[in-house]
């Protein structure tokens, strides 16, 4: 063996060892932060937030037609008293007393802004004032409709998603909290009066998207 190859042998031997005693260069995956809820578009009818769990396309409206279904309402009440702790408390958990040293000429209601979580949507085809009506229920009670009136292109929106809309990868939940009814006010800062309305709906429909 020549001084020359010897040289060069040595040099391929050197180098090959540094290449193998080189460790892996391992570049950590950079994940965006999470910087909390954010709103990423907005309609006339809807509002579209953006969370870490999905985006999810929120629309609320005040429930049509519950006028004729006060007593389907109150059975979905008498049910909700006994299976959702929502209905626990009444009248912001206000004894008479408080009623009558915090407020005056306000009703305080029994179960102001519960909300009812078992709702589900149906469409009416059949129905002869609106072949497009969709109806609300509270478990097994048809307690009104989506309104027509000063929320039409929510309705149409609603209405597409319920009929063919929805992605594979979109889910679409319905839900209601309640107005009016039985209350309790302070007229004179002697007693307190116990009256009753109708009870009122407020109405939600979200449409989440999932991410993953």
């Amino acid at each position: 063996m020549g001084m020359l190859d010897f040289i060069f042998k040595n040099r391929n031997t050197s180098s090959k060892k540094e290449t193998e005693e080189q460790p892996e260069i391992v570049i950590p995956e950079v994940k965006e932060e999470y910087k909390g809820p954010e709103t990423i578009a907005e309609t006339n009818y809807s509002t579209t937030i953006k969370e870490k769990n999905g985006v999810f396309e929120r629309l609320e409206f005040k429930i049509a037609g519950t006028s004729f279904h006060q007593p389907a309402i109150k059975k979905a009440i008498k049910e909700a008293k006994e299976h959702s702790f929502y209905f626990d408390e009444k009248y912001n958990g206000m004894s008479n007393k408080e009623i009558l040293e915090e407020t005056f000429d306000e009703p305080v209601f029994e179960f102001e802004g519960a909300p009812f979580t078992d709702c589900s949507l149906k469409l009416e085809p059949d129905n002869k004032y609106d072949p497009e009506a969709i109806a609300v229920y509270i478990g097994s009670f048809l307690v009104g409709y989506i309104p027509e009136k000063d929320f039409s292109e929510g309705k149409k929106y609603i209405y597409g998603q319920l009929t063919g809309g929805l992605k594979e990868n979109q889910e679409l939940n319905p839900s209601a909290s309640l107005r009016g009814g039985k209350y309790k006010i302070n007229r004179g800062d002697e007693k307190v009066e116990i009256g009753e309305s109708d009870y009122k709906l407020d109405g939600y429909v979200t449409i989440k998207t999932n991410l993953e």
